[in-house]
């Protein structure tokens, strides 16, 4: 009973697996009076019981059985049948069930021996086992009784430092999404101050640490400003790291080939030839020019960009080709729009129309309009990003939402 009540309290006390199980099987052990004892635990990928732990008064002995490696199919050996029955076994040494694979490899020879599964509700975890009592005798009832109590302990130990070590895997990752979402943030841009009564505003909130959503201003030599919004499929590490890629590959190109329609025929091949086809991509290029405010745009699957002014709200009809990344050669086509004063034009990601609330009622397009109407001027952007997180108040977000706004002041 001691025994029993120091090995509780080392499993209160004790976190690490290594340190608690050797503990444990030293207990067992010792309480019944065991040459030797051994914890086998269940590789459920290959369906066989390995060694994990062992132990032997003689010296070297564990060594050997630890170093050869030792393996038991489901039900070879006196081990292999308690793991498949899942009922505790004492026999004598003479029992035609023993394996004697271990025993000719060491030269320890089994006399007698208990066998207890180590389970944990109906889970199999793996089997323990003392052999041969010092007395020379067979095991007791008493004994079969107490290292079934200390294979209930071991298996509480298994599965709390399941638990442990899934924890601690949850706070690496944590800490890895974090420093990749600080990472992230730093790829946006810093919004320029534009000429000629012009401004821009834009935001991104990825659903999770890290999101798919993205969007960038690049200024180029001859005064115009290339913009867009993009949306990698899926959301997470995998979609920013895409994500990633696609921000490299425009700001490689945009200063040399300015068109956007050109800029995704460049995308799309980087994409099937780069990426494998594993993800695809929507993006909405905008090239604004201030000195004559014109806009250029061109869309690979993305929505449709919107122009809001004085309570008129409208789509603008942007021819759209596929998604960047399924197949070659896609054509994309050019559409140029002037922005009258106090005219905004917003490229938003399917994470704002998409929202949804605690009754799982999506925000929509129409409520998108709606609020856009009811504002009688730009710009748009925040009140549009703030009725949506209202929209999804207390709710995880399902996706990433992501705005950018250009608009002129009212002449």
């Amino acid at each position: 009973m001691r025994k029993l009540i120091q090995a509780n309290q080392m499993l209160a006390q004790t976190e690490s697996l290594p340190e608690l199980l050797p503990r444990l099987l030293e207990l067992a052990q010792d309480v019944t009076e065991a040459v030797a004892s051994s914890i086998l635990l269940y590789d459920s990928a290959e369906h066989v019981l390995r060694f994990a732990l062992a132990r032997n008064d003689t010296p070297g002995i564990a060594q050997q059985i630890l170093e050869g490696d030792f393996t038991l199919r489901m039900g070879e050996g006196i081990a292999g049948t308690v793991a498949v029955t899942r009922t505790s076994v004492m026999c004598s040494g003479d029992d035609v069930r023993i394996n004697r694979v271990a025993d000719a490899a060491t030269g320890f020879k089994t006399r007698s021996l208990i066998c207890v599964p180590i389970l944990y509700k109906d889970e199999l975890l793996g089997v323990a086992q003392v052999l041969n009592s010092h007395s020379g005798e067979d095991f007791t009832t008493e004994d079969l009784e107490i290292l079934e109590s200390f294979a209930h302990l071991a298996g509480v130990a298994l599965v709390r430092s399941k638990l442990l070590e899934a924890l601690l895997e949850q706070e690496r990752m944590t800490v890895q999404l974090q420093a990749a979402a600080r990472i992230q943030q730093a790829f946006l841009p810093k919004l320029p101050t534009m000429p000629n009564g012009s401004h821009i505003w834009a935001t991104s909130k990825p659903a999770i640490h890290v999101g798919g959503d993205m969007y960038d201003c690049i200024s180029l030599s001859d005064g115009r400003l290339v913009t867009y919004i993009a949306d990698v499929a899926g959301k997470g590490l995998g979609a920013a790291l895409v994500g990633t890629a696609v921000w490299s590959r425009i700001r490689s190109h945009v200063q040399i080939e300015s068109s956007p329609s050109n800029i995704l025929k460049i995308l799309n091949e980087m994409l099937l030839n780069d990426m494998e086809n594993s993800l695809f991509v929507t993006v909405c290029i905008a090239v604004y020019d201030s000195r004559n405010h014109t806009v250029t745009l061109a869309n690979a699957g993305h929505l449709q960009p919107i122009v809001a002014s004085g309570g008129e709200v409208r789509e603008l009809s942007v021819s759209t080709g596929l998604p960047l990344g399924i197949e070659p050669d896609v054509p994309y086509i050019d559409t140029l729009v002037e922005l009258q004063p106090g005219q905004a034009i917003l490229l938003l990601s399917d994470g704002i129309t998409e929202a949804y609330d605690a009754a799982h009622v999506m925000y929509g397009d129409e409520r998108v309009m709606e609020l856009l109407h009811a504002k009688s001027e730009p710009p748009y952007g925040e009140a549009l990003m703030a009725a949506v997180d209202l929209w999804q108040e207390g709710v995880p977000s399902n996706d990433d939402k992501t705005v950018l706004e250009v608009w002129r002041d009212p002449s």
